[in-house]
């Protein structure tokens, strides 16, 4: 993989190993090319960005003193804030299975933040529900540069390290040692309350551990990874058409899908239409990276149409005929 520009932009989740990423990059890249940015009140806040965007209210000006000087930066921030400085290729981030996630939150916020109230309050509190599933709005997921696995952390680390043609090495701090076992034994109906509060960051972890073993192939083997996804539509247009979007980080070039039904080819699109999500995001080819395609009249209700990638032959998207 080709090497990244710097900086790296790690999205910090709570609780899914990032403190010990963090530091070992930090004693990777050295302290005065880390970045942090944990709010305006958190003594790790680089001065800089205290100063230009929280107290100037500058964010254009933090930005550009982040691009200049530092090789890696991290916080408590979700990846729009700083997208438009930094490529979407260049952003990482952890999840971590939502029930030792949270119950992790929860014991993290007991011990360090003089939380006094009990587990089960705690998981209805909003601002503790969905915590991984928030750090990716305003972005389209697949997006991200790569996404490790809390569970499978030095495996992820290893990844990182091949896809950025960096060296960072593993560590393993802010573990509460008070816990007898690697895992969190909760009781039925506790894990019952945290799936009917966090259902967003179930989702989102079923997508992560699919997409881990795409990209895991695709890092190992030194072969494309296809990001893609449906882009927002009309209501009138659901299963008349088809948009998306698909790209190849390593690649300025436009990604060529075929569209069939069954094991027919009825047409071949380009992934090279302009997307402003995708250009506010920083994602790729100033957002020239999405696709539509309208369904022929001929194709009946109930038709399955899938997009399937050229280069890879990857099913990447399937929709349903329904007018």
């Amino acid at each position: 993989m080709e090497a990244a520009n710097y900086p790296l932009f790690f999205i910090h989740i709570s609780k899914t190993a990032g403190s010990s990423f963090r530091v070992a990059a930090e004693r990777y890249f050295g302290k005065e090319h880390v970045f942090y940015d944990y709010g305006p009140k958190a003594n790790e806040t680089n001065p800089d960005i205290r100063t230009l965007d929280y107290e100037q209210r500058d964010r254009y000006a933090a930005g550009m003193k982040i691009v200049e000087k530092a090789k890696f930066l991290t916080g408590h921030i979700n990846h729009p804030k700083y997208a438009p400085f930094i490529p979407a290729k260049n952003a990482i981030t952890f999840v971590r299975d939502p029930i030792q996630q949270v119950r992790s939150h929860y014991e993290h916020f007991t011990r360090h933040h003089g939380y006094r109230r009990s587990f089960s309050e705690f998981v209805n509190e909003a601002r503790f529900k969905n915590v991984q599933y928030k750090a990716f709005q305003g972005t389209w997921p697949d997006a991200i540069g790569f996404i490790g696995l809390t569970e499978r952390y030095n495996e992820s680390l290893a990844l990182i390290n091949k896809m950025y043609s960096i060296d960072i090495q593993g560590l393993d701090i802010n573990k509460n040692t008070e816990k007898k076992s690697a895992q969190y034994e909760l009781s039925e109906e506790e894990v019952m309350l945290i799936k009917k509060h966090n259902i967003e960051d179930f989702k989102l972890y079923e997508y992560a551990l699919t997409r881990f073993e795409r990209q895991k192939l695709a890092i190992e083997s030194d072969s494309p990874f296809i990001r893609y996804g449906k882009t927002n539509m009309a209501k009138s247009d659901e299963g008349k058409m088809m948009k998306g979007w698909a790209a190849d980080y390593d690649s300025q070039s436009p990604i060529t899908l075929e569209v069939r039904v069954g094991n027919k080819k009825v047409a071949q699109v380009i992934a090279s239409e302009y997307r402003s999500t995708a250009n506010e995001r920083n994602i790729h080819r100033n957002g020239f990276v999405g696709f539509s395609f309208t369904y022929s009249k001929k194709l009946k209700n109930g038709t399955q149409v899938d997009v399937v990638a050229k280069s890879t032959r990857e099913l990447l998207i399937s929709d349903i005929v329904n007018r």
